[in-house]
């Protein structure tokens, strides 16, 4: 089918969303791969440090990669149009068991919205994931982490005035910088790659529900090292 002037520019986005999608995955796994975990005797301790509980927020930009979804409608003469970045967002309960361990459990919202021409096409996505993340390098105002963890993402698509589920397992890794503020706030900087796939079911084509996700926040510790009693009090 030739393309008219009207899908080009979706063409496009979707080839450098796919050129940003390839960049991102393997740098996020390489550095995950290659850093080794800061020890707590090798300098302050890391944000969150041993003991501390932690509440993190985070807004920003998801970006997903969705070459099949959009080859597919425009062979079926609907002619996709879509912006590229959509927004998103992540709750993070967390706990430092040790300097060099932060389990958390993340509630992300994301959503991802296509105009047809039968009319909008609107995925949202609520993800549930169980992560862990270490430091690789912390210093008195700054941690550099990774990370990742296993979860669940609960899909909804709604086209036609219908709105129906398809959910999907999902998996992530994650890169960032939290800043030191105060005792208790730290600035977070934050990339993460979801990776997770569901089927539309009114349009019979596969959807990304993942993608990359750059976002900032604040983090929230609720025992920090400076109060009395705490692990790393002494330091």
């Amino acid at each position: 089918m030739r393309r008219t002037a009207r899908s080009a520019a979706p063409a496009a986005r979707a080839r450098f969303a796919a050129r940003l999608d390839l960049a991102l995955a393997p740098a996020l796994a390489f550095a995950l791969l290659v850093a080794a975990p800061a020890r707590a005797d090798d300098g302050p301790p890391p944000i969150p440090a041993k003991g501390d509980a932690t509440i993190t927020l985070l807004g920003g930009w998801h970006l997903a990669p969705q070459h099949d979804f959009y080859s597919e409608q425009e062979r079926d003469g609907l002619e996709p149009t879509h912006s590229a970045l959509q927004p998103g967002g992540v709750l993070s309960l967390g706990y430092a068991a040790d300097n060099e361990f932060h389990v958390t459990i993340d509630l992300g919202y994301a959503v991802d919205s296509w105009q047809l021409n039968t009319g909008a096409a609107n995925a949202s996505m609520v993800t549930i994931l169980l992560g862990a993340d270490t430091p690789i390098v912390s210093t008195s105002i700054a941690t550099l982490y990774g990370g990742g963890g296993l979860g669940y993402s609960l899909n909804t698509f709604t086209y036609q005035s219908q709105s129906l589920e398809s959910n999907s397992s999902a998996g992530f890794v994650k890169l960032g910088v939290r800043f030191r503020l105060s005792r208790r706030f730290a600035l977070v900087i934050e990339d993460r790659y979801v990776v997770s796939g569901a089927l539309w079911p009114q349009l019979n084509s596969s959807f990304t529900v993942g993608g990359n996700l750059l976002s900032v926040g604040l983090m929230l510790h609720f025992f920090s090292p400076e109060d009395s009693g705490h692990p790393a009090s002494n330091f």
